[in-house]
């Protein structure tokens, strides 16, 4: 049995530990002394500051405990410049949203017209004009992913020979020259050797030349 002192003591122990905690809920949950009186946003460029603000909806004098930091974030991913969201509390009166704004590499025509492309494949924002990046193409995100990865990995004289680079799926892949030609790629996979391949191949007769195995390339009537 446990003696009474120190049963005396785990209860006072209990209790002052409730006491605490109760204090502790209260300020952060109803007092305010831990509310939002700055939101603090990083990382905008060419997000509108004021965009992600009304996109996050959060009202000055929040309690801090109340703001739902995970709902936020998934707000802020409607915008689809953004790519990475964080929201975090900066103790005693700052919310902190921390943005990452998509780096377009490529262009590409869907159905809503020609958009930008991030490294992640997705078409995020209708293209300018004068929008100078490389046009690919493909059924998904992965695909469109695929086609920016191996045009990066073309050299400089491929590249100027190159319309589009496209892909069905990440394992065929397709190029369209500027001379009409089409070029069976393959997946993303010694794109040196087919380079060098392509680079003979192309001063032969043909419509299409197929590099997906380099050690074994075909010319197509």
């Amino acid at each position: 049995m446990i003696k009474s002192h120190i049963r005396r003591r785990i209860i006072f122990a209990v209790v002052v530990i409730a006491a605490i905690t109760s204090t502790i809920l209260y300020i952060g949950w109803y007092s305010n002394l831990l509310i939002v009186k700055n939101i603090e946003i990083r990382g905008a460029n060419e997000v509108p500051v004021q965009l992600i603000s009304d996109t996050a909806q959060v009202s000055l004098n929040t309690q801090l405990l109340r703001v739902p930091t995970t709902t936020v974030v998934e707000r802020l991913k409607t915008i689809s410049q953004i790519g990475r969201a964080e929201v975090r509390r900066g103790w005693p009166s700052t919310l902190v949203i921390e943005i990452s704004e998509r780096t377009p590499l490529a262009i590409t025509d869907i159905p809503e017209g020609r958009f930008l492309v991030d490294v992640t494949g997705f078409p995020y924002l209708p293209a300018p004009a004068e929008a100078n990046f490389p046009l690919v193409s493909g059924p998904d995100d992965q695909s469109r992913a695929s086609s920016i990865l191996v045009w990066q990995s073309f050299p400089d004289w491929l590249k100027a020979e190159i319309v589009s680079t496209n892909a069905d799926n990440p394992n065929s892949m397709w190029l369209m020259m500027t001379n009409g030609r089409k070029v069976l790629w393959g997946n993303i996979d010694k794109a040196q050797e087919k380079s060098a391949v392509l680079k003979v191949l192309r001063r032969m007769a043909g419509s299409t030349y197929d590099v997906s195995t380099p050690e074994v390339p075909v010319v197509k009537p």
